[in-house]
Parts: C-alpha cells; structure tokens; sequence
C-alpha cells in the first residue's frame, strides 16, 4: 500500500474517533459475502457507518486519541461501525446481528471517553434510542397535566352523580 492511501486511512480514522458518538470494534473473520452484505444493509438502515480497517494503520491514528484504549482490540479482521448522531445506533445493530450469526463478534466499544467491554456494548445497546427517550420525556411532562385534569374531571363527575342520585330520589318521592 501506498504511503498517501496508508496517510489518508489514518487520517480517516481519525476523523471517525474525533467525530462519532460511538464506536463499535467487531471481529468479522468467518462472515461470507452474503451475511456482511445484510450486516451493512442492517446497519445503513440505522443511519451507521461501517469499516473494515487495517489494524496497524488503526493503531497509528489512535495512539494520540482519547481512544487509545482500544488499541489492543485491533487483532484479526476488525471492522469499526460509528455513528455521529445516535450513540447506541451501532451497538443495537451489531448486538441483534452477533445473536442471529455467531461469527461476528463484538471486541470492544468506545462512548463518551470511555472504553466498553461486550457487556457494556450489550448494556448501551438495551438503552432506549433517542426517539423512544422523546417520547418517555413527553410522557413524563404531561403526566401532572393529565393528572391534573383527571382530578378536575372526578369532582364534576361526582358532583353529576350526587346531582342525577338527588333527580331520582324526587322523581320516587
């Protein structure tokens, strides 16, 4: 390889662990063609980005990073998936896709400065996507709201039946 391409894959590299909310480091020796294909196409769908990268070119383009510490996962055939808006994007896809084919396997993460083992990559891929947190926190807002008009609500509605028991006791008088 030349030395400009081994320059601007390191520079690349770079780029993505300055850039991404989130890496994940998977080991993809074993998949054939068909299953990296659904991987991607999988991963495509969820808005991440996926790359099979020379391990000693990895090395180089993190030395000087806070992701330094994933340098020793760079063993075997590696592949990095990230995504720059959604931090558990990657760990959601390459978790269900590590369940359906077992030769996948997940090395190691990277989110927020700090280095995921796969129980941790599995514990961020639980966590619930931006969306559904949206909708958790709308729900958690209009909770008192709702409460509150439930509340006004009981009081004219007892007050209807104390009103309609009242209209029945006279019309039986």
């Amino acid at each position: 390889m030349e030395k400009g391409v081994k320059q601007e894959q390191i520079s690349f590299i770079k780029d993505v662990v300055a850039n991404a909310s989130c890496l994940v480091l998977a080991g993809v020796e074993g998949l054939n063609a068909s299953q990296v294909s659904e991987l991607r196409r999988n991963l495509h769908d969820a808005n991440v980005r996926f790359k099979v990268v020379k391990n000693k070119l990895a090395r180089i383009a993190l030395s000087d990073s806070p992701a330094n510490v994933l340098v020793d996962d760079f063993v075997g055939s590696t592949a990095i998936a990230w995504s720059n808006d959604n931090p558990v994007s990657p760990a959601k896809v390459l978790v269900k896709f590590e369940k359906e084919f077992e030769k996948l396997k997940l090395k190691a993460g990277f989110n927020s400065n700090v280095r995921l083992n796969v129980a941790g990559i599995s514990a961020l891929a639980k966590m619930p996507s931006y969306e559904e947190l949206r909708s958790q926190m709308l729900g958690l807002f209009s909770a008192p709201a709702t409460n509150l008009l439930g509340q006004i609500n009981a009081v004219a509605g007892n007050l209807v039946g104390v009103l309609q028991a009242k209209i029945d006791k006279d019309k039986n008088a």
